[in-house]
């Protein structure tokens, strides 16, 4: 299915679409997403129609605000992104909570839906759904949500998981199931509120004009339903903050922030490993103050596709696989020249830009540079140690993987280092911060050793001379990497020296926005 975003008045709409012809809509379940739904149902009915299904409110990439309980919240932004698209009837195919929502949007815009398929009725006794767990220090909170997740597949209601409530459904493969729990992690309570709420409504939505029970061929029965009406417009997704672009053979996702009205160069951010853009949203939002801020999400990791396999050359290497992507990505943005930000494996990501098209290029701001190639003990120790296995499975022990991991790179340098040498004098991550971390690295799992190990082996101290930018270096005080500061300002020909406020603490992402404005401000 092809990814996207519709840009609404109060935010983005995340969606998936494949096939042509006469629209159908499917609306998720809670807890649930766009990601959800069968890969041989998809394509089988898209020989036939244009299937649409969007991520509602509170749930997977949508952005837009509102409550996810508020039915005719999630109605009134489901009509205007089929408008939007250019549907101006079509039948619904619903599941569970999902159900409701086409109900109230049949209520509120009857000429928009032409009639509703009810995939599963939604719960609707007087239990609620329990409480939302907290973010604990051991992370149990992901699992006990991860088990939700299949829980929600296999039983109706999901925290009653019991043989009287089981479902005659088989699970999704373990990466749809990894896809739904952090498509519902990013989010809250969403699915809770959701589900309370269509529990409450339902008896009066059960009676909907147009709507009937499928039986157990869910193909079948949306493949019946009557015929939509609708012509699909062109939709512009550079008018909101996300947007997906067709880049080299994969597809990006990218931020951006600000506008291009303020006469300042762009300003590119690069992510660290292992993470996506997400972690520089506060960063990015706060610089967008002054400039425009695009952030991409490097291949593999958080929303963007990631690299082939069969990488031409071999392994990639941020010199001949990814600065190469970034040069296109510029292009498809329209983009002639930018300053760049990057840390970690994302400031060695910067030095190569600048070289590989210093026209493109204004100023570097590197924050922790990746300085490793001088210590072969070091890498050759983390090439071997360093990149647990993430590959989703159907229990989630990849979660505990990845909490255990992201957790000891604050207590130990580098994180498998378990001895009195590799203690690093830092508090450990609060677990809200440790939450976002972990689900950060778990958007680029398991591919996000491949960007990590180019990081690890890259060979900075022959690369960094042939940087003719200016360029603002430093890290936090407490970075690993801070050591290697003073290094790299020997190498580069025109650099100065900075500290970057800490990750993660009260006001950050303010402090290092003015500090980098000041500097850019500053190159002409």
């Amino acid at each position: 299915m092809r990814s996207g975003y519709l840009t609404l008045p109060s935010g983005q709409l995340h969606l998936r679409q494949a096939g042509a012809g006469s629209p159908v809509v499917l609306l998720h379940d809670a807890p649930g997403s766009s990601a959800v739904w069968d890969t041989a149902m998809i394509e089988e009915v898209a020989r036939a129609r244009w299937v649409i299904a969007p991520d509602l409110i509170g749930f997977g990439g949508t952005t837009a605000a509102g409550d996810a309980a508020d039915l005719d919240a999630q109605a009134t932004a489901l009509a205007t992104a089929l408008t939007e698209l250019g549907v101006r009837r079509a039948p619904v195919a619903a599941e569970g909570a999902g159900a409701a929502v086409a109900a109230r949007l049949a209520e509120r815009h009857p000429g928009l839906v032409q009639g509703i398929l009810v995939l599963r009725v939604p719960y609707h006794g007087a239990e609620q759904p329990p409480a939302q767990p907290e973010a604990d220090a051991g992370g149990g909170h992901l699992l006990r949500l991860y088990d939700e997740i299949r829980d929600g597949i296999l039983f109706a209601p999901w925290w009653r998981p019991k043989a009287a409530n089981r479902r005659r459904r088989g699970l999704p493969p373990a990466p749809v199931l990894h896809e739904l729990f952090l498509d519902t992690a990013e989010h809250g309570d969403a699915h809770r509120r959701l589900a309370a709420s269509a529990a409450k409504e339902w008896p009066h939505l059960a009676g909907t004009p147009g709507m009937v029970l499928a039986g157990d061929d869910w193909t079948a029965g949306i493949l019946a339903l009557p015929e939509g009406d609708g012509v699909p417009l062109p939709v512009d997704d550079a008018q909101g903050e996300r947007e997906y672009l067709q880049v080299g053979s994969g597809v990006i996702h990218v931020r951006r922030f600000g506008d291009g009205s303020s006469g300042r160069r762009p300003v590119l951010a690069l992510h660290a490993n292992p993470g996506s853009g997400d972690g520089l949203e506060p960063l990015a939002r706060a610089l967008g103050k002054t400039r425009q801020v695009i952030v991409w999400d490097t291949p593999g990791h958080g929303r963007s596709t990631p690299l082939p396999e069969d990488v031409e050359g071999g392994a990639p290497t941020l010199a001949g696989t990814y600065a190469p992507l970034l040069v296109e990505l510029l292009d498809a943005l329209g983009v002639e020249e930018c300053d760049v930000y990057g840390t970690h494996t994302g400031a060695g990501l910067a030095v190569e830009l600048a070289i590989a098209a210093p026209n493109r290029v204004g100023a570097l701001v590197l924050d922790g540079v990746p300085l490793f190639d001088d210590q072969p003990e070091l890498v050759a120790s983390v090439l071997a140690n360093y990149f647990v296995d993430l590959t989703p499975d159907p229990h989630g022990s990849h979660l505990r993987r990845a909490w255990g991991v992201s957790a000891d790179m604050a207590l130990w340098w580098p994180w498998f280092e378990h001895t009195p040498e590799g203690v690093r004098d830092v508090d450990p991550y609060r677990p809200d911060f440790l939450h976002r971390v972990t689900l950060d690295m778990l958007r680029s799992a398991p591919h996000y050793h491949r960007y990590y190990r180019a990081g690890w082996q890259w060979p900075c101290t022959r690369r960094l001379p042939l940087v003719r930018r200016p360029a603002l270096v430093g890290s936090t005080l407490t970075d690993p990497l801070a050591p290697m500061t003073p290094v790299a300002l020997r190498l580069l020909a025109d650099a100065a020296e900075t500290t970057f406020a800490p990750l993660g603490g009260a006001g950050s992402p303010e402090l290092n926005a003015a500090l980098m404005a000041r500097y850019l401000d500053g190159v002409r």
